[in-house]
């Protein structure tokens, strides 16, 4: 019989050595990975996930992903502590193990539980999804993420006029502030600060309350929005895998999910251990297009462009659609900018919004900018990256004139 493949869930508690020293010396499994964040063990190929009631990142959603994806879970508890096995039964584990058992006790359940896993390589954007019992679940909506570099660029004026283009369609969407160095969702629109993205990732990986309850309705417009936490400082609070599973949560409910990003994301702090701007970088890694805002400047161009490169580390394939802000109406300034931007890099789209003044006039009433060249030039620009007769699409390179 072939051996299981073990996955181990990091643990100050001994069982976790004694089986990894069990397995090495007598076989029966395999261990492939010492799992220390939620990503990994999705990441990860093998038949079991052993975990302790107290692994931090064991949560109710977790579970749900590692059980689409074929994995069965074994929880770990302590027999002095009435409240381990509950939780982890609560959670959804296939089975629980008493600390203390033997190691023999922990291969046999983990080889009953082996027989039902499917060892499957990890999900790739766009396949098909299906249920623990094969059954097919709806296709999930888009992801698309809107940043820019610093220097007012409007990326956040970008992001809510291009959800508003897509609601106004009919398309369901959300907008959800993810920008950790200055979230202004908010502010932009007069929404309240909660709930906010904190709210969405509770309901998603705890369950606590209704990821629906989170959606804030925006007035006078046909989207809702999630906004940003009120203080920088509470980037801390959040990790980036949580924010990448709540919006993926918020796919499953909407067709289009519009997020705003930092505008630093070179992670300045890697170096200590620290990932400084980690949300912005996980939701473009997983984005499934990209919208680059910069402005019509020789300095601006300059700056999207060093953008850009940083975003091309954590996305290097994702589709990237260029949105030059505040363009002037000067035929040769656009076509200057656009011979620059070429002789770096090819977009799937290069596109001009104009300087409107209508966009300043929103911004003081807290609405959406309904009318005018800045709305056409959003809509135009929602037709060709969030086309509504298109979806999970891998878009061809072009470059609008």
């Amino acid at each position: 019989m072939e051996d299981a493949q073990i996955a181990l869930a990091a643990s100050p508690r001994d069982w976790a050595q004694r089986l990894h020293r069990h397995v090495a010396d007598h076989g029966g499994a395999r261990v492939r990975a010492t799992v220390l964040h939620a990503s990994d063990a999705l990441n990860e190929s093998y038949d079991v996930f052993v975990v302790d009631d107290t692994t931090s990142f064991l949560t109710h959603h977790l579970l749900d992903e590692l059980h689409r994806i074929g994995r069965r879970v074994l929880g770990v508890y302590d027999p002095q502590d009435g409240r381990g096995k509950g939780e982890l039964l609560d959670r959804g584990v296939d089975d629980v193990i008493v600390r203390d058992a033997p190691a023999e006790d922990f291969l046999a359940v983990i080889h009953a539980l082996s027989a039902t896993a499917t060892r499957d390589r990890p999900m790739e954007r766009g396949e098909p999804l299906t249920g623990r019992g094969g059954e097919s679940l709806p296709v999930r909506g888009r992801i698309t993420v809107v940043g820019g570099p610093s220097g007012g660029v409007g990326a956040t004026e970008v992001a809510i006029a291009l959800c508003d283009a897509v609601a106004s369609r009919g398309t369901s969407a959300v907008l959800v502030d993810a920008d950790e160095v200055a979230p202004s969702v908010a502010q932009r629109l007069g929404l309240p600060l909660y709930p906010n993205i904190r709210a969405a990732i509770d309901a998603v990986e705890h369950r606590t309350g209704s990821l629906s309850d989170a959606l804030i309705a925006v007035p006078g417009a046909a989207f809702a929005a999630i906004p940003g936490l009120s203080a920088g400082r509470d980037w801390a609070e959040l990790r980036p895998n949580e924010c990448v599973d709540a919006a993926k949560a918020l796919a499953m409910m909407r067709d289009e999910i519009i997020v705003n990003v930092a505008h630093r994301i070179e992670d300045l702090h890697a170096s200590v251990g620290l990932r400084r701007y980690g949300q912005s970088r996980a939701l473009l890694g997983v984005a499934d297009d990209i919208v680059a805002v910069g402005l019509l400047t020789p300095v601006g161009v300059a700056r999207l462009l060093d953008w850009v490169a940083e975003l091309r580390v954590v996305a290097p394939n994702v589709p990237l659609h260029l949105v030059l802000n505040r363009a002037p109406k000067a035929a040769f300034k656009r076509a200057e900018a656009r011979e620059e931007i070429l002789r770096s890099i090819v977009p799937a789209t290069l596109s001009f919004a104009p300087d409107d003044r209508r966009v300043e006039a929103a911004a003081w009433s807290g609405g959406v900018v309904a009318r005018g060249p800045f709305a056409k030039s959003m809509r135009a620009l929602a037709d060709t990256v969030l086309p509504t007769e298109k979806r999970r699409r891998s878009p061809t390179a072009v470059v609008s004139r």
